[in-house]
């Protein structure tokens, strides 16, 4: 992704402000165009007075006093338009930097799973906010400085032309060697700086990942450990960056002696050309304002390319993220048939994270209205992911699922997800107040609502005993509370989204015995009106199931009741035997 890609991609993004980034091109052409007047009416000032007898005063000022009035009006026009270019380009920058933060925003909470899991939390977060404030520089600097500067330069080369071409060679020529050198300098320095920006994103990600792991980072004594992943990463980022600055500083210097050379060179061709009666003084002296007004423009050109070969990595990065193509989206025929019955079709189903080994292999299995399916095995075997594949966390890569006869791929995701409840394994909370925690799946819901299912999922106690009772904010991820006070909020979210089909991961894995009883008698009620999948190490929790499946490397072993399966004496009474305890 070259310069000229970067700019296409930025303007593309302008979107409702793009009129008004065309109004500010506009108004720097004219202010580019306006900043040329100054040197020609110096210029043309100086000739004047230097053919114009000293006795001949009235002459004088009848001459230079219209010169005067043109340079006025032009200079309270380029006032007004950097005026208004200041004003609007900041707007323009501002709100679409806050737009388009949503867009990514948006985009990244519509990937999939799968994707999501490929790109660490912390490096998605760097690249948001680095890509925005990245494209907010972009934006504002382009109207605001860097256009002008542009234009300019366009506009110097046929005006020099046309008032003397011997001179405006020396502007060309070193125009020339400027963007030559430019060239070079970005062309050394690109692989570096894609270099440094990966480390960066690395170093984002290993902070992110240490500070929302700090209590596992302290109690292993790991700090030092940390610390020192950070020095090496660090010192990566330094062997890179040391040589983009150098030749970044060689041409600073290049630059700065350029000033010199070139205002020079003119005086000395102007002298010249002066004594051969082929340019007047006037002209040398327009010429002379002609090379500090692009010795300038180009001082802030080539600082423009620097920071935006700085930029361009962070750039390539939030557009390589913004146009990842989510792999489960809505069909283009996929509708809303509003709240399911729960009748659940599972048809041959398989499914794979690896080429070598299926994680769901031909699973089939239908679960009416009401009832409750139980999915039983070793870790591994392939639960969690089979019940991933009904709310659409992945596709399986064969077979069907259908919801009331319909392909699940026929919902809207949106439909989908919203008849399906779900308590993960672990459990998944903002650091937002209890409140808000449970109204996620139901944002309406009533404080007796709330209270309700609550009280349902026995965590209505220690709601009540904390400092500001519901409007308690409980920490990232729920730190302040315990896990099994985490997971009862957990389940009392998902009682009070009251969806058709519910999924329990290891609902009440961190729970004690007397709390697990008095949940499972409430689930008990809850469920018989839902269709219920429920994935269970602790075996006592799924006594009540209909049906059970026992699995093992993604394929169903053993299927039936749980009176029925245990007097098989298979995988399944293996396991009860290895929970309680009974003599084989």
């Amino acid at each position: 992704m070259d310069f000229f890609h970067i700019y296409y991609r930025a303007i593309q993004l302008m979107g409702s402000d793009l009129r008004l980034g065309w109004s500010l091109v506009f108004a720097n052409v004219a202010l580019a165009c306006a900043l040329f007047a100054e040197p020609i009416l110096f210029g043309r000032v100086i000739d004047v007075l230097s053919h114009l007898s000293s006795n001949l005063e009235s002459a004088t000022w009848d001459t230079v006093l219209p010169l005067l009035a043109i340079w006025i009006g032009f200079g309270l026009f380029t006032i007004f338009c950097s005026t208004t270019i200041a004003l609007f380009s900041d707007r323009l920058a501002h709100r679409r930097r806050l737009s388009i933060l949503g867009t990514y925003f948006e985009h990244v909470l519509h990937l999939p799973l799968a994707q999501q899991t490929r790109t660490h939390s912390g490096r998605l977060m760097k690249i948001m906010t680095q890509g925005t404030d990245t494209l907010w520089w972009l934006w504002l600097s382009f109207f605001r400085e860097h256009l002008v500067a542009i234009v300019s330069l366009i506009i110097l080369v046929p005006v020099a032309l046309f008032i003397n071409w011997r001179l405006a060679l020396v502007l060309n020529i070193l125009c020339i060697i400027f963007g030559f050198l430019t060239h070079f300098i970005l062309r050394k320095t690109q692989a570096l700086q894609q270099q440094i920006e990966s480390d960066h994103s690395d170093l984002a990600e290993l902070t992110s990942d240490t500070l929302s792991n700090i209590a596992l980072v302290q109690s292993f004594t790991r700090i030092q450990v940390e610390l020192k992943s950070l020095h090496q990463i660090s010192q990566r980022v330094l062997g890179a960056q040391f040589p983009v600055l150098y030749w970044w500083a060689v041409v600073t210097v290049l630059t700065r002696s350029a000033t010199t050379v070139s205002i020079l060179s003119i005086i000395i061709l102007g002298v010249w050309l002066f004594t051969q009666s082929l340019i007047t003084i006037g002209e040398i002296v327009t010429f002379v304002a002609f090379a500090s007004i692009i010795i300038s423009r180009l001082e802030q050109i080539v600082t423009f390319a620097n920071k935006l070969a700085t930029e361009a990595p962070r750039l390539r990065e939030f557009f390589d993220v913004l146009d990842t193509a989510p792999e489960i989206k809505d069909s283009e025929d996929a509708i809303d048939p509003g709240r399911s019955e729960g009748l659940i079709e599972f048809h041959q189903v398989c499914f794979s994270y690896h080429p070598q080994q299926k994680a769901v292999d031909h699973l089939s299995f239908v679960i009416k209205p009401g009832q409750t399916l139980a999915l039983v095995g070793a870790s591994g075997a392939g639960k969690s992911t089979a019940l991933s594949l009904l709310y659409r966390a992945f596709d399986p890569q064969s077979g069907f699922i259908a919801i009331d006869g319909m392909d699940i791929r026929k919902f809207k995701l949106t439909a989908l997800r919203r008849n399906i409840g779900v308590v993960f394994q672990e459990p998944l909370l903002f650091n937002r107040s209890i409140a808000d925690n449970l109204r996620i799946g139901s944002s309406g819901a009533s404080d007796n609502e709330l209270r309700d299912s609550c009280a349902r999922a026995q965590a209505l106690n220690f709601i009540e005993q904390q400092p500001d009772g519901f409007n308690t904010v409980i920490g990232e991820r729920g730190r302040t509370l315990s896990g099994g006070e985490r997971q009862r909020l957990s389940i009392a979210r998902v009682l009070l989204k009251d969806a058709p089909i519910l999924i329990l991961d290891e609902a009440t894995s961190a729970l004690d015995t007397p709390t697990e009883a008095s949940l499972l008698n409430a689930l008990q009620e809850v469920t018989q009106s839902r269709s219920t999948l429920v994935i269970a190490h602790r075996l006592s929790t799924i006594r009540q199931a209909d049906h059970i499946l026992v699995m093992d490397l993604g394929r169903v072993i053993e299927s039936g009741s749980f009176d029925t399966l245990y007097k098989q004496g298979g995988r399944f009474t293996e396991i009860m035997k290895q929970q309680y305890g009974l003599s084989t």
